[in-house]
């Protein structure tokens, strides 16, 4: 990102590289030679290339390579985060030692660009969290423009905007660095990453998305935070001078006047991996495993006073958590009563008290006028929150008090009946009024009319155990209601036999049935080169139900319905072959208006299906639906929740410890099979009835709720700032 605003003013000319005097046996020495790793970039390699002849054959003209490809955009990220160009050009190196360390490591190379992105965000932190970075004011700010508070305020956005960045899905942070940093078009990014262009229109869109929605919640334009990072970037020349610096020694056969001039400057050529070797990247690494909201405060500011209570003016924000579970960051003057001068201090998480907030000035204060006194107003209080009532004492009727009772004395029962007569015969048995659940009935699927329950029992028993010999096996079991005994479904016992365990509130029974069927088909076909329409027309026509394609959603990423379709799978499901066949399009599927439909991801994220999830038998605990919802959204998908930037959501429908617990999920077709299997695995790998939190558990998983919901609502404020335009 070239812009006028850089810390530096680039040199007037970038020397010639330093070409090392070699004998002919040096060089035939290493893996490459020498001419042809100065065309990597006219043989249009790319980055997983490149990787692999560096982790392969060691070649380390390829690795110089990526330096200069990505050196610009990893200058700039170092330089937007650091105090000073000296810690810049630390993090930098950084950056590329801790790649030539751990090239082999890289599971996508293809993304490589995002990955880097990430890396150079942490090094920088990791630079300036060091005992050995410099001390040193903020000097290095852009020359334009002249107002200090525009200059800082501009670093502020580009820095939150790095920090949302490299928090994306790593392939959609690379296709943003690629096509919107680096400025490669979309063709040359789909070249690049290895995948076709609708596949990167796709990931553009949901990045940007996703990325806008972040930096909104955290009271930045999308806009004024994109055109902040131009600000705040290297030009091409600055970088290029300090990627020659890095991948060519200034002296060879000798040492090198600058001590960063080269990894391994002083034997002719660079030297990564010794150096990488060498270095100590634990710090790097325990940022690289943290996300933005446990990351350490580095100010940005220098000790000025007149800075910070510019800063304060524009960027305080409400105190509380915001929609994703972060604390929102809030800038503040705290002053001691030893020490009148005014300090910037950072609220966590933790830090409760009300701290005063200057009013906001109707003009910007220049920093001649910073301190004049200024009405403040204290920060309201936070609400309480209100205390969890106690659980009712038990109301229980003398009816009910009396079956309870009776359920422990020993009786004898032998007869047969169906589950409609069931109630009458068993109350002539026992004396005891007899209830039957009819609703219970009809969700447990079961026929009140034909099923027979069987009573014999061998001797005396308690009535308790009689019953629930009798009544388990058919899905069945009694209870205890205020007006006698109920006879009622089972569910714990009926979900495991995969009845009544969800509910689509977009289609009836009979119709998820039909449509299970046919996603549950075995099929096996060979489409070479076979326009998208065609294939589809055919699997239409084998299934024997209507396929539609979702033109418009597809012209909108580049795409047309001849688009070719090359697969050729034998004896899989109908819904595995859809995943299979489509994806590398960066297409899906979904159910909707009673027809599957081929459409792309950015409109099946938009389009989202409601379905009910009962938790009955699975073995997660009664009204502890908190962990049963963070161990979903950590495990499946991760990025595809709203608490980090997607679309889909997950509700407590039933958070209490009786009636039937349940979750409400809205998200895309693939997202709920995922689900669905992870359910089922549950109910098959858990025997017993389902845990109940203890009442200390339950009252704490109440007040952690209220509280929840309390922070969210503070902190959905933070964004009013950034409400107003849309990003690129």
């Amino acid at each position: 990102m070239p812009s006028e605003n850089s810390t530096i003013e680039p040199p007037d000319s970038i020397p010639p590289p330093v070409t090392p005097d070699a004998s002919p046996d040096e060089s035939l020495a290493g893996s490459c030679d020498t001419m042809i790793a100065d065309r990597w970039d006219d043989l249009n390699s790319t980055d997983a290339d490149l990787l692999d002849a560096w982790v392969t054959d060691n070649c380390i003209e390829a690795l110089d390579t990526l330096v200069r490809r990505y050196a610009q955009m990893v200058l700039s990220v170092c330089i937007r985060r650091c105090h000073n160009r000296s810690d810049a050009d630390d993090a930098m190196q950084t950056t590329f030692l801790y790649l030539a360390q751990s090239a082999k490591k890289i599971r996508s190379p293809e993304r490589l660009a995002g990955w880097l992105h990430r890396v150079a965000q942490r090094a920088s932190i990791a630079t300036m969290m060091s005992p050995e970075h410099s001390q040193q004011d903020l000097s290095d700010v852009p020359s334009k423009p002249v107002d200090p508070l525009e200059r800082l305020t501009l670093r502020h956005q580009a820095i939150v905007l790095d920090e949302e960045l490299s928090e994306l899905p790593e392939k959609y942070r690379s296709a943003i660095v690629l096509h919107l940093q680096q400025g490669i078009t979309v063709n040359e990014t789909a070249k690049r990453m290895g995948t076709t262009e609708g596949t990167v229109r796709g990931w553009l869109a949901r990045g940007k998305q996703r990325l806008c929605r972040q930096l909104r919640l955290r009271g930045v334009a999308p806009m004024a935070a994109w055109a902040a990072a131009h600000a705040w970037s290297a030009s091409d020349a600055m970088a290029a001078d300090v990627a020659l610096k890095l991948t060519s020694p200034v002296n060879p056969g000798g040492s090198t006047s600058e001590p960063n001039s080269s990894p391994g400057a002083g034997d002719g050529k660079s030297d990564w991996t010794s150096s990488a070797s060498s270095s100590n990247f634990s710090s790097l690494e325990s940022h690289l495993s943290q996300g933005i909201a446990t990351m350490p405060v580095i100010p940005i500011l220098g000790s000025t006073a007149a800075v910070g209570f510019a800063l304060l003016v524009a960027f305080a924000v409400p105190v509380g958590d915001d929609e994703t579970g972060r604390t929102a960051s809030v800038l503040t003057f705290a002053t001691t009563k030893d020490d009148s001068s005014p300090v910037l201090a950072q609220i966590g998480q933790d830090d409760t008290s009300p701290t005063p907030i200057p009013t906001l000035p109707s003009r910007l204060a220049s920093p001649g006028d910073a301190f004049q006194s200024s009405p403040v107003l204290p920060t309201p209080p936070t609400p309480p929150v209100p205390p969890t009532p106690a659980p009712p004492a038990s109301t229980a009727t003398a009816v009910a008090n009396q079956i309870a009772q009776l359920l422990d004395e020993p009786t004898t029962l032998a007869f047969e009946s169906n589950i409609r007569s069931l109630p009458e015969t068993l109350q002539q048995a026992t004396g005891l009024p007899v209830l039957l659940d009819e609703q219970a009935m009809t969700l447990g699927q079961i026929d009140v009319d034909s099923l027979q329950v069987q009573f014999s029992s061998k001797g005396e028993q308690p009535l308790r155990t009689l019953l629930r010999k009798a009544l388990e096996r058919e899905g069945l079991k009694a209870t205890v209601d205020d007006d006698g005994l109920l006879i009622t479904a089972d569910m714990t016992v009926l979900t495991r036999r995969g009845i009544s365990t969800d509910r689509w509130l977009d289609m009836t029974p009979e119709e998820e049935k039909k449509f299970d069927e046919i996603m549950d088909r075995k099929v096996s076909y060979n489409f070479v080169e076979t326009p998208l329409e065609d294939a589809v027309r055919v699997m239409s026509e084998d299934v024997n139900s209507p396929i539609l394609i979702n033109t418009l959603s597809l012209e909108e990423i580049g795409l047309s319905n001849d688009i070719p379709v090359d697969v050729s799978i034998q004896s899989v499901s109908f819904r595995s072959f859809l995943r299979l066949m489509l994806r590398p399009l960066g297409l899906t599927y979904e159910y909707k208006d009673e027809v599957l439909q081929i459409t792309t991801m950015e409109a099946s994220d938009s389009s989202l299906r409601q379905r009910l999830y009962f938790l009955e038998g699975t073995g997660l605990p009664r009204g502890g639906d908190a962990d049963t919802i963070e161990m979903i959204t950590s495990t499946i998908e991760p990025d595809a929740w709203e608490a980090l930037g997607g679309y889909s959501t997950i509700s407590s429908v039933n958070n209490s410890r009786d009636g039937r617990p349940a979750l409400l999920v809205s998200t895309t077709d693939e997202v709920h099979k995922e689900v669905e299997d992870l359910m089922r695995a549950l109910r098959e790998t858990h025997t017993g009835e389902d845990p109940r939190l203890s009442d200390e558990e339950f009252q704490q998983q109440q007040k952690n709720r209220t509280q929840t919901i309390g922070g969210g609502m503070s902190g959905s404020g933070g964004g009013d700032g950034g409400g107003g335009g849309g990003m690129f």
